[in-house]
């Protein structure tokens, strides 16, 4: 679910929309590069923007610094009651500061008859983690992904039952998992004689989120076909910073079963941490390849 806003500045005498009046005091913005979100980068006609102090799932901003006509803003729900909040007052400022129209969901609203409707959104939000909570623990749905500010969160049976039985057990997550100082696994795609293959890269003493099964990311699309891209062999690139170089590379069911199991712990519902390897453990790993 989303709540989708286009507000349109009206009249003839035409203004910009300064980035300041889309952030305020408390947000920052980025742009998604891969999987992640690059925080402080500028996008060509879109940005991802979230509340650092209660990390989300972001709200998108579709702007330029010359935009004198359209701004378009996306919000994600279920997500935290803080970027809600947040969320409503990035509309306040613009409304304020624009002489505009708005329209939310299709329907033409005032801007007061939209902040009006602030507590029955919470409301709603509140439901919304209970209903794909249920829906996970009663077989419904699998396992659920969901695009998140700095990048994909996975839910599985063990965090939806948590979140069914506390909603703010989900706002925590959410905030917990994305404030980690890790590198989030984002794969490369090659075509070789043999297909398509997917290529990550783990690098010395950087904790890392890898995939449980590596994946293709959503929307990315096959230029011979252009259709969803197809990927069934993944490799992953060992880089060290003591040798400044790629040491090796190893299949990704070689790496999986390689890593001391202390070294690797659970993320979420479909991804793991794995806890910085030193050169000696990166070097290590090939050797038991090569064996």
């Amino acid at each position: 679910m989303s709540i989708d806003i286009t507000i349109k500045q009206k009249g003839f005498f035409k203004k910009t929309l300064p980035l300041n009046v889309i952030l305020g005091n408390d947000l920052q913005f980025g742009i998604y590069e891969g999987v992640s979100l690059t925080p402080g980068k500028m996008g060509e006609s879109e940005i991802l923007v979230y509340y650092p102090e209660r990390i989300g799932r972001g709200f998108s901003v579709i702007w330029n610094e010359k935009e004198k006509d359209t701004v378009v803003l996306r919000s994600l729900t279920p997500t935290n009651p803080e970027e809600l909040c947040a969320f409503y007052r990035t509309i306040e400022r613009i409304t304020n500061y624009w002489n505009c129209e708005l329209d939310v969901d299709g329907t033409i609203q005032t801007p007061k008859q939209f902040q009006d409707g602030l507590q029955n959104m919470l409301t709603f939000n509140s439901r919304a983690v209970k209903g794909f909570a249920e829906n996970i623990l009663s077989g419904e749905h699998g396992n659920l992904t969901i695009h998140c500010a700095m990048w994909p969160l996975v839910i599985g049976k063990e965090e939806a039952k948590s979140f069914f039985e506390d909603e703010k057990a989900f706002y925590d997550w959410m905030h917990e998992k994305q404030s980690m100082d890790v590198y989030f696994a984002n794969p490369h795609f090659f075509r070789t004689d043999k297909g398509v293959l997917g290529k990550y890269a783990l690098t010395e003493n950087t904790p890392s989120v890898f995939p449980i099964r590596p994946y293709v990311p959503f929307g990315i699309v096959d230029p011979e076909t252009n259709k969803p891209l197809e990927c069934h062999d993944y490799d992953v690139a060992l880089c060290s910073t003591t040798k400044n170089c790629v040491l090796g590379e190893v299949n990704y069911e070689t790496l999986k079963n390689s890593i001391p199991p202390e070294k690797c712990i659970k993320y979420d519902g479909g991804n793991v941490l794995i806890l910085g390897l030193s050169l000696e453990e990166l070097e290590g790993i090939l050797i038991l390849k090569s064996n």
